[in-house]
């Protein structure tokens, strides 16, 4: 009993970072209670984990030195050598347990040079503050992930509708990829777990027992009261089941709404989402005859995605495996491609297309333009017990059996070097989205320095 009382004090005196002075020997050796005088000015112990007593700064940097061969056809292969400073800083205050605040600016500096040698960013800028600890406000520029998809989240859809040049090995221009309601940033595919940039936007929270309750308002671009958009969400569980619902209205825009559900099986994770867009603001080639028009189009677009994670280790460790498998379903894609590959092909070439409305090209999105998507990744984690890792990534247009495959070896780190080597290839027809160009190999072998801090 002794022994328990003195471990509760202790625990008390931990917990309430308060200064008491206790007499050892008294306690030992006279009553088991101790009256203790409480600072009533202190905070609780809850509280006082959340209150810092200065500002929390950190960070990433990361110098990478990357050389490739590319081989096109033909044509003589083609060297190239970057090198590259990146970097990342934050900083996070909270100086009380109702208010926080939170900045985070990305930095960038290509050594090759040029104009866009130097790239800063404002990735977050936000203050958490609140009412009664009931409902939560967060206002500023924010990263918001509405979607659960890994490689596509028609979920996470705004900057749609732009054009962009056909895409070459190596690099994915992002126009009409699915992108997130909310998030200015997109999913990359090679890529997908890079940061994205947020909007500003004062985001509203509500939680209730398991179920959550957001509102968000949005002001990027806002000129006008009437421009902010909102956009609200619920989220609730049933089981082991997740599901949310949501919206996003901004006058003059299509409206839509979103649905994800995100569940389990074992070792097997499963992941959904759905978009309805009552119009879009893309443009749609048609044939008049030999051109193409421009056109607009009503009705409501469908935009789906399914997939699933599964990660096997054996007990000796010489197989961690990770594999992820996810399928997209675009409904503002073309059923046939034929049109679409001319456009590339006149672009490519540097030709004007045959387009009756050609100012008009600029609504037209080059890529995204298949109406089925599939995408994969497959990780081996420290093979055989090595130091080695690898990985393999595929993303393919299956509406123009055109795709991108990649593979990574990642070597032994020797402190905060990390190396690795690689090689990519794709594949498709002439004008396809990802064969625009022909076939395209390349192999590569790159060196990070850097880490967090």
């Amino acid at each position: 009993m002794r022994k328990t009382a003195l471990l509760s004090v202790l625990l008390v005196l931990l917990l309430a970072g308060t200064s008491w002075a206790v007499d050892f020997d008294e306690l030992f050796g006279g009553d088991l209670l101790v009256e203790l005088e409480v600072d009533e000015g202190a905070l609780a112990p809850e509280e006082a984990l959340l209150v810092q007593d200065r500002l929390d700064l950190g960070g990433s940097y990361n110098f990478s030195l990357r050389a490739s061969r590319t081989f096109r056809g033909d044509a003589e292969p083609e060297d190239r050598f970057r090198a590259s400073l990146d970097s990342q800083l934050y900083l996070d205050a909270r100086p009380d347990p109702n208010f926080r605040a939170f900045g985070k600016v990305g930095l960038g500096y290509d050594a090759s040079g040029g104009e866009d040698a130097f790239k800063s960013k404002l990735l977050e800028l936000f203050a958490d503050f609140n009412y009664d600890n009931k409902v939560f406000f967060r206002a500023g520029k924010q990263n918001v992930k509405w979607g659960v998809g890994y490689f596509f989240s028609p979920a996470d859809i705004i900057n749609i509708g732009r054009i962009d040049p056909p895409c070459t090995f190596g690099h994915i221009e992002q126009a009409g990829e699915p992108a997130d309601i909310i998030n200015i940033g997109r999913i990359d595919p090679l890529d997908p777990e890079a940061e994205r940039e947020g909007p500003v936007t004062l985001k509203v929270h509500y939680p209730k027992g398991s179920s959550n309750f957001y509102l968000y308002s949005l002001f990027d671009g806002v000129k006008e009261l009437k421009e902010i958009a909102l956009a609200p969400k619920l989220e609730f569980v049933v089981g082991k089941t997740e599901f949310g619902l949501g919206g996003f209205y901004r006058q003059d825009e299509p409206p839509r709404l979103m649905a994800t559900v995100s569940s389990s099986f074992g070792e097997v994770g499963f992941f959904g989402e759905a978009v309805l867009s009552f119009g879009t603001e893309r443009g749609f080639l048609e044939p008049r005859g030999p051109v193409y028009e421009v056109v607009e189009r009503d009705g409501v677009f469908l935009q789906a995605t399914a997939g699933g994670m599964y990660r096997f280790k054996d007990d000796t460790g010489r197989f961690d495996l990770a594999a992820t498998v996810q399928y997209y379903f675009n409904g503002e894609g073309y059923r046939d491609q034929e049109g679409i590959k001319k456009v590339r092909l006149a672009l490519l070439n540097q030709q004007l297309p045959p387009v009756v409305n050609p100012l008009k090209l600029g609504s037209v999105a080059l890529v995204g333009s298949g109406r089925h998507y599939a995408a994969g990744a497959l990780n081996w984690n420290r093979i055989l017990g090595s130091k080695l890792s690898a990985s393999l990534l595929l993303t393919a247009n299956l509406s123009d059996q055109s795709g991108l495959i990649q593979g990574t070896l990642r070597l032994p780190a020797v402190g905060k070097i990390t190396p690795s080597i690689g090689v990519g290839t794709n594949f498709g027809a002439p004008g396809s989205e990802f064969g625009a160009a022909g076939r395209t190999s390349q192999v590569f072998a790159a060196v990070t320095i850097g880490g967090s801090f």
